[in-house]
C-alpha cells in the first residue's frame, strides 16, 4: 500500500497499523482540536485499506475497499465524496454548536452540558432555574441579552410551545447581579423531548453580540419503567479474536442421552472447495463487484437442468462461509471452564438471545491459553442452560482452577450436508424443478361436479369456492403432476385448506402415505394440532435429536418419539413405516431417507410456508424422496417472509428467491389470465376471503399487496368487537398508529437493539386494554410483534410484573407467520434521528423489509397498534403509504405528522425519503453554521476574522421584544 498521508497533519504513513496508531496519538488529536476550534472544517479519516495480516475479510464486502473509519461503512467509490461531505458537515455543525454552548465573554449560564428535565410524568410542569453570571470588569459596559429563542420555532417544531422560558428582572445584565431564567416544560404526549435554548447577547457600547446555547433534555415516561429497563452496561463492539485453528483436534463425545441410530445412507461432508475461499478471501480483488465476477465463473449464466445442483451448491457454499464468519465474531479468550465431571459447564454471554445458537451436540473447541501443546479439544455440547452450555470432552481432557482458554464456536452443518446430498443425487425431475406446459397436457380446471363431490371434514371449508376447488384439484391431481400451488394470502386459511386435502386423500384411498413438512418447528407443530384428530397411530410428528423437549407443545408429546432420557429419537425405518403421515421441518424430512425409506414411498409431499425456505432446503424432500409418481403441494405467499440468507453475495446470486417464487414465475402458474396454459384452478388456487380481521385493518395490504382482490368474510361479532374502544381515537377504525420519540439503544456486547419509550407504551396499551373488562380481553388475546431481540426482552421483562400481562407472547415477525391474534401491538424501534447522514437501510434496519411489514400488520383480527417514530418510518415509502392511510383514517396518537399526508406516495419506490430528508437536514445544518458564525466574537469584544454581518438596530430597541422588568421571553405557539 503506498503510504497515506492524513489530511490534517500531512503525515505519510506505512501500513494499517501505523495509521491507527497516528490516529489515537497525541498529536493528530491535538491538531484535530484545533482546525475545529478555529471553525476550520475537520476532513473525516478514511482508510485506504486491504485485509489485515491474518484476518479474513468478510465475504460480504470487498476484500480491498475504502472503509471510512469514521462510521465504518464501506462505501461504493461512486457515492465516496458524497459520504465524506455528510461527515464534513456534522463535524463542523457539531464544531459550532461546541462552541455555542461554551461559557464566553465572562458570561457563565448554568446548565453547561445540558438541562435535563429527566423523566417527568404526564401531568407534571417541571421548572428549571438558570443563572446568568457575569464575570466582574474594572469598567463594565453595559450589555443586554437581546434575543432568547428555542431553536424549534425556526423549524416550526411541533415541541416549541413544549419548553418556555421567563426572564426573571431586567434584560440589562451586570456583574455580580446574576439574572434567573425560568425554563418550563410541559408535555403533551410519552416520549423524548430535545430543543435548544438560544440566548443572544449585545454589548451596546461596541454593537458586538455573541451567544451562548443551552441543550434542553425532557422524557415523557413511566419513571420506574426506565429504572428497569437502563442497559445493563455500555455497549461495546465484540471484540474480533485472531482465528487460528492451528493445531490438532481431540473429538468429544457424543451424549449419553441420544439414542443410538442406524443410518443406512451416510452424509458426506461437502466441504467448501478451496478455489471459493480463495475468491472470497482473496486480497487482490478490489470491490465486492469483483468478487461477483470471479464468483459468476463458476455459474452458468442459465440456470437448468444441467446446471442446477451445481449453481445451488456453490450457493450453499457461500452461505456457509458468511455464517462461519458470523460464529467466529464469539470467539473469546481469557476464559475459564467450570469442572461439573465428567462434563464442563462454559459461560457464554448472548446465549439466551441465540447470540451465539448453541444446540445440543453442537461441537465447541478449547485449548489452553499460552500452552506450548496447541491440540484443540472438540467440546460436544451435552446441555443448553440460559447462559452457560454443559461440555463432554476426550477422556484425555482436563482443567485446573486458575486455567484459562481460547474457545472457538464450530457451525453445526448437518442442515447444509443435508442439502448438498440432496442437490447432488441423481433424481432431477423436470416436472418439480421446471414445470412447463408439456406436464399439464391432460389436465384441467376443476369441475361443479367434482367439487361439489367433496365432502368437507371441516365445515368452515364448504362456503368457501376457492378453498373447495383447491382440495379437489389436489384429491384429483394424477400422479406424477407439476406441483400444485395454495398462494394463501393472510387470513385466507392456506394451512386449513393444506389439511383438508390431506384428510380427503387420507380418506379416499388406504395406500395414500403423505410426508408433509414446513421450514420450521412452530409451523410444523401447527401442522401437527391441525392433523391431531387422526391419532398419534397415523401421524408421527418427526423431531431433531437437538430439539429441546421443552418447546414442543405437550399435547403433541403422544405424536413424538421420546426415549427415557426426556429427548427426541430417531425411529427405525420399519417403525417409520407404521405411519401414514409423518410431519416435520424439511431439513429433518431427510431423516427418512437416510434411514432407508425410498423414493416414492410417500405418494403425497406436503410443503406449508414453502415461501419462506431456500429452495435447497425444499429440496431435501422432492429430491430425496420423490419419484416420477409423487404429486407435490405447496401452499405459502411470495408475499410474505421469504428465505433467511446470511451471505450477501448468495443473495443477489439467486438464494433469496424460493422455490415457491421461482415456479411461480413460471407460465403455467400465471394468475392473471395472460398465459394460454395452466393457471388458476389447473395448477394454483389463490385464496381470495380473508376470515381473520377487520376490514380496516387488511384495507392497506390488499390494496398494495394483493390487488384488491381480497374479500372481507370475517366474523363481524370478532372483527368488529374492538371498534369501539375507548383506546381509539376513533370509533369504528380500529387501527392506532401512536408517534413516539425514543431512543434505539444496545446494551453490552449485544448488538440488538431496544427502545425504553416504546416498551413502556407497550405495557401501556396491554394494560389499558385488559383492564377494559367490556371486551374481556385476557393475555392470550394479545401478540407484541417487534424486530429486536432485546426489546422482546425489555417487553417481556415489563410485562412480567403484572400477573394479567406476563402471559402475552412476544416475537419477531417470523414466530406469528400463520398466526393470529385479536390484538397485535408493534413496537418497531428504531429511533435515530441523525438525519444528515440518513440512510435508509441503517435506520431502519430489519423493519425496511416489504414482507416483513406485511406478515406484521397483518396479524391482528380486531385491532391493530403500531408504537414508532414517525420522523424515521416516514423515510421508507411503504412505510409513509402506511402512517399516510392511517392518519386520514383517524388512528393517529401522539406525535403529529410532519408532512403532507394527501401528498402520492410510491410505497414500492426504490428511492426512499432519506435523499430528501438528508437534503434537508443539511440544509439547516448550513443555516445553523452561517448563523452561528455571525455571532461569534472574540473575548475582546471584536468580531470573529473572516465574520461578516449586518447589525439588526432594532436589537437595541427594548420594547421591540418586550423587555421590561420580569417580562416574559416565550416563543408563539
Amino acid at each position: 500500500m503506498a503510504p497515506s498521508p492524513t489530511k490534517i497533519c500531512n503525515d505519510s504513513l506505512e501500513g494499517r497499523l501505523d495509521f491507527r496508531s497516528h490516529v489515537k496519538g497525541k498529536r493528530h488529536s491535538q491538531l484535530s482540536r484545533q482546525a475545529a476550534s478555529s471553525g476550520r472544517s475537520v476532513p473525516p479519516i478514511v482508510e485506504e485499506t486491504g485485509p489485515a495480516p491474518n484476518a479474513s475479510a468478510s465475504p460480504s464486502e470487498s476484500a480491498s475497499s475504502t472503509r471510512c473509519t469514521r462510521c465504518r461503512k464501506h462505501v461504493p467509490q461512486s457515492q465516496l465524496q458524497d459520504h465524506l461531505k455528510t461527515h464534513d458537515l456534522q463535524e463542523r455543525l457539531d464544531s459550532a454548536l461546541e462552541f455555542a454552548e461554551s461559557n464566553k465573554c465572562g458570561f457563565t449560564i448554568d446548565g453547561l452540558g445540558g438541562v435535563d428535565f429527566g423523566i417527568v410524568g404526564e401531568e407534571q410542569k417541571p421548572v428549571v432555574r438558570l443563572r446568568i453570571i457575569r464575570e466582574s470588569e474594572p469598567q463594565p459596559t453595559h450589555i443586554r441579552l437581546s434575543k432568547c429563542r428555542l431553536l424549534s420555532s425556526s423549524r416550526n417544531d411541533q415541541h416549541s410551545d413544549r419548553f418556555s422560558v421567563e426572564l426573571v428582572g431586567s434584560p440589562y445584565i451586570f456583574p455580580g447581579r446574576p439574572r434567573i431564567l425560568r425554563v418550563t416544560f410541559q408535555p403533551s404526549y410519552a416520549g423524548r423531548y430535545e430543543d435548544r435554548l438560544e440566548l443572544v447577547f449585545m454589548n451596546l457600547a461596541t454593537k458586538a453580540r455573541f451567544v451562548i446555547h443551552r441543550r434542553l433534555f425532557a422524557t415523557v415516561g413511566d419513571q420506574s419503567d426506565h429504572e428497569q429497563l437502563q442497559p445493563t452496561a455500555p455497549y461495546t463492539r465484540r471484540k474480533r479474536v485472531p482465528l487460528n485453528i492451528d493445531g490438532p483436534i481431540r473429538r468429544g463425545l457424543r451424549p449419553p442421552t441420544w439414542t443410538k441410530t442406524r443410518w443406512v445412507n451416510v452424509l458426506p461432508n461437502f466441504d467448501v472447495p478451496r478455489q471459493i475461499t480463495d475468491i472470497l478471501y482473496k486480497r487482490g480483488a478490489q470491490s465486492r463487484k469483483d468478487v461477483l465476477a470471479l464468483l459468476k465463473g463458476f455459474l452458468s449464466p442459465d440456470l437448468n437442468l444441467r446446471t442446477y445442483g451445481s449453481r445451488f451448491q456453490l450457493l450453499l457454499h457461500l452461505e456457509e462461509e458468511q455464517m462461519k464468519q458470523d460464529l467466529d465474531a464469539y470467539a473469546m479468550e481469557g476464559v475459564s471452564l467450570r469442572p461439573k465431571h465428567p462434563r464442563y459447564e462454559l459461560e457464554v454471554q448472548g446465549l439466551a438471545e441465540n447470540r451465539p445458537s448453541v444446540l445440543v451436540g453442537d461441537f465447541i473447541l478449547v485449548r489452553q491459553d499460552h500452552a506450548t501443546d496447541r491440540t484443540w479439544f472438540q467440546g460436544r455440547v451435552h446441555q443448553v442452560y440460559e447462559n452457560y452450555v454443559s461440555l463432554r470432552f476426550d477422556d484425555s481432557f482436563s482443567t485446573y482452577r486458575g486455567n484459562s482458554f481460547e474457545v472457538r464456536f464450530v457451525l453445526n452443518r448437518l442442515s447444509l450436508r443435508r442439502m448438498h446430498a440432496a442437490l447432488i443425487n441423481k433424481n432431477n425431475p423436470v416436472r418439480l424443478l421446471f414445470p412447463g406446459p408439456e406436464h399439464i397436457r391432460n389436465l384441467r380446471r376443476m369441475s361443479s361436479g367434482l367439487i361439489d363431490k367433496i365432502s368437507p371434514i371441516n365445515r368452515d371449508i364448504g362456503g368457501d369456492p376457492e378453498q373447495l376447488e383447491a382440495v379437489a384439484a389436489i384429491v384429483n391431481m394424477p400422479p406424477g403432476s407439476p406441483p400444485f400451488v395454495i398462494f394463501g394470502p393472510p387470513g385466507t386459511g392456506k394451512t386449513v385448506t393444506l389439511v383438508e386435502s390431506m384428510h380427503q386423500l387420507l380418506a379416499n384411498d388406504n395406500t395414500t402415505r403423505l410426508l408433509v413438512c414446513a421450514p420450521n418447528n412452530s409451523a410444523a407443530d401447527l401442522l401437527t394440532q391441525k392433523l391431531s384428530t387422526l391419532g398419534p397411530s397415523v401421524v408421527l410428528r418427526l423431531n431433531s435429536l437437538s430439539r429441546k423437549l421443552s418447546e414442543l407443545p405437550k399435547s403433541l408429546h403422544r405424536f413424538a418419539i421420546i426415549n427415557d432420557n426426556e429427548v427426541f429419537a430417531m425411529p427405525t425405518a420399519q417403525d417409520i413405516r407404521k405411519y401414514r403421515v409423518v410431519v416435520s421441518t424439511c431439513i429433518t424430512a431427510g431423516v427418512p431417507a437416510s434411514l432407508g425409506i425410498e423414493r416414492g414411498y410417500y405418494s403425497h409431499i406436503f410443503v406449508d410456508e414453502a415461501g419462506q425456505a431456500m429452495e435447497p432446503t425444499v429440496m431435501v424432500p422432492l429430491k430425496e424422496l420423490a419419484d416420477d409418481k409423487t404429486n407435490v403441494v405447496l401452499a405459502g405467499d411470495n408475499k410474505q417472509l421469504g428465505p433467511i440468507v446470511h451471505s450477501g453475495l448468495a443473495s443477489v446470486l439467486g438464494l433469496k428467491t424460493s422455490y415457491l417464487a421461482r415456479i411461480m414465475d413460471r407460465e403455467i402458474y400465471d394468475l392473471d389470465g395472460k398465459s394460454s396454459v395452466g393457471g388458476r384452478g389447473v395448477t394454483i388456487v389463490k385464496l381470495v376471503r380473508n376470515f381473520r380481521s377487520h376490514p380496516a385493518i387488511l384495507e392497506f395490504s390488499n390494496e398494495h399487496f394483493y390487488n384488491n382482490e381480497l374479500q372481507y368474510c370475517g366474523n363481524p361479532i370478532l372483527t368488529r368487537s374492538l371498534q369501539d374502544s375507548n383506546e381509539l381515537p376513533k370509533k369504528k377504525f380500529p387501527l392506532i398508529f401512536h408517534g413516539i420519540i425514543g431512543k434505539d439503544q444496545r446494551e453490552a456486547s449485544s448488538p440488538s437493539f431496544f427502545n425504553i419509550e416504546e416498551a413502556s407504551q407497550v405495557k401501556k396499551y396491554c394494560i389499558n386494554l385488559i383492564s377494559d373488562r367490556k371486551n374481556g380481553i385476557r393475555a392470550e388475546h394479545i401478540a407484541v410483534i417487534t424486530p429486536y431481540h432485546a426489546q422482546r426482552i425489555k417487553i417481556l421483562n415489563l410485562l412480567s410484573r403484572d400477573h394479567t400481562t406476563r402471559e402475552i407472547k412476544v416475537g419477531s415477525v417470523e414466530e406469528f407467520q400463520g398466526q393470529e391474534r385479536r390484538i397485535v401491538i408493534i413496537s418497531t424501534v428504531r429511533s435515530n434521528t441523525d438525519f444528515i447522514g440518513a440512510d435508509i437501510n441503517r435506520m431502519l434496519g430489519f423493519v425496511a423489509s416489504p414482507h416483513r411489514f406485511n406478515v406484521a400488520i397483518t396479524r391482528a383480527q380486531a385491532l391493530l397498534i403500531v408504537i414508532g417514530n414517525p420522523m424515521v418510518l416516514s423515510l421508507d415509502p411503504l412505510w409513509r403509504a402506511f402512517l399516510n392511510y392511517v392518519y386520514r383514517g383517524g388512528g393517529w396518537r401522539g406525535k403529529t405528522i410532519s408532512w403532507d399526508p394527501a401528498g402520492a406516495v410510491d410505497p414500492f419506490s426504490e428511492q426512499g425519503y432519506d435523499g430528501e430528508t438528508r437534503q434537508r437536514a443539511a440544509g439547516e445544518a448550513e443555516e445553523t453554521i452561517a448563523r452561528l458564525k455571525a455571532l461569534i466574537t472574540r473575548k475582546n469584544g471584536e468580531i470573529e476574522d473572516g465574520f461578516q454581518f449586518e447589525l439588526d438596530d432594532s436589537d437595541e430597541e427594548t420594547g421591540h421584544f418586550g423587555f421590561g422588568e420580569g417580562a416574559v421571553f416565550r416563543e408563539e405557539d
